[in-house]
């Protein structure tokens, strides 16, 4: 099945930029979306986009197209990846598979015969093999595999192309193999390449991700006790347990809490998951007490400052967020605390993020457009 044709269903935040990494490595790449508007600007490479480096590789592409026709698509490549949403339903914790499993549906419908399915959209473990597969049963020799991307909104690119591992959950060894060698084209580094079974890397996906929130909690519980310990430096002390080399550095610093559209959301999900099959999930349930209780200690050191206005920028859920998403900011979710007190809150930042703020927020704060 090896071919230099690849296909991407969902060309969205995500898949546009999978998409045109895979064309800047040397494939064939099809985009399939619903919007003809968003198709004609992909097509006539007008798109403009906040992520970096998507209107650069677009505009220097070659083999990179887009349609809406689902069939076209299927008909350009025996390796197909689905990059669609799987937003949060926040009721039950866990993630919404309308998309996925409606595309899925309508693959089947085509009853296609020899291709390799790669769902690279994050899903609730016991998905593919308990719903999705079963989607596509009409589908002859056609492997249905898991491959998420471990990737930040505002560095998708650079992520795609430098990741610390390739996680393949694979339905077959020929489609496990086909994904390998992908990746060895597609990535700049030299990634761990992890192949399990797809069981495994749904899981596999969400514990990397609670493993690092749980990182920055701790690190953030030991900042505020060395912050309440006469003498003590959060920063020396973070530092040199970082020096261990069980424990390591990254994410092993004081700062704000994690936030953002991922790191919640799949703490919260593995946590979810873990209580459906019997395990009390008390380390995740702990993880966002911890963020929480975090927020709430640097929100109290602030107000100790009795000061007559509180200033915060760079609002967004990381710092210097090239997109403006503040999902889950630690920032605003302080500055929000300390304007329920009564204070003057001011919020400076660009146009695009002071619109998404003041939208979720409204007239609890002030805003003051920064031009960058």
């Amino acid at each position: 099945m090896e071919s230099k044709n690849i296909t991407v269903i969902g060309i969205g935040r995500l898949g546009i930029c999978l998409a045109l990494c895979l064309e800047k490595a040397g494939y064939s790449v099809l985009g399939v979306d619903l919007s003809p508007d968003y198709i004609e600007q992909i097509n006539t490479k007008t798109l403009d986009s906040s992520e970096p480096n998507v209107r650069n590789y677009l505009v220097n592409s070659k083999n990179f197209r887009a349609t809406t026709s689902l069939q076209e698509g299927l008909d350009f490549s025996n390796i197909c990846f689905l990059a669609v949403p799987t937003n949060t339903i926040q009721e039950v914790q866990t993630y919404d598979h309308e998309i996925v499993s409606e595309v899925l549906s309508k693959i089947n419908e085509k009853a296609i015969e020899n291709k390799h399915l790669i769902i690279s959209s994050t899903v609730f473990p016991n998905y593919i093999q308990g719903t999705a597969k079963k989607l596509i049963a009409d589908c002859k020799n056609t492997t249905l595999n898991y491959n998420p991307e471990f990737i930040a909104q505002g560095n998708i690119i650079y992520g795609l192309e430098n990741p610390d591992m390739v996680l393949i959950g694979e339905d077959s060894k020929e489609a496990g193999d086909a994904l390998q060698k992908i990746y060895s084209d597609l990535c700049s580094s030299s990634p761990a390449i992890a192949r399990m079974s797809i069981e495994s890397a749904e899981i596999t996906k969400l514990a990397v991700n609670c493993f690092i929130t749980s990182k920055i909690a701790f690190a953030n519980l030991i900042s505020d006790i060395a912050d309440l310990t006469p003498g003590a430096d959060k920063t020396e002390i973070l530092a040199a347990i970082g020096k261990d080399q069980r424990i390591g550095s990254k994410n092993l610093s004081p700062g704000y809490g994690f936030g953002g559209p991922c790191f919640p959301r799949d703490n919260r999900a593995l946590g979810n998951y873990a209580t459906l099959i019997g395990i009390n999930p008390v380390l995740f349930k702990a993880t966002d007490a911890t963020n929480n209780m975090h927020a709430e200690f640097i929100a109290n050191r602030i107000l100790e400052k009795n000061l007559s206005e509180y200033v915060f920028e760079d609002v967004c859920y990381k710092p210097k967020c090239p997109v403006p998403i503040i999902e889950h900011s630690q920032k605003l979710l302080i500055a929000q605390k300390i304007a329920s007190q009564g204070k003057e809150v001011t919020i400076l930042d660009n146009e695009n993020v002071i619109q998404k703020v003041r939208q979720q927020y409204g007239n609890i704060f002030k805003y003051v457009i920064q031009n960058k």
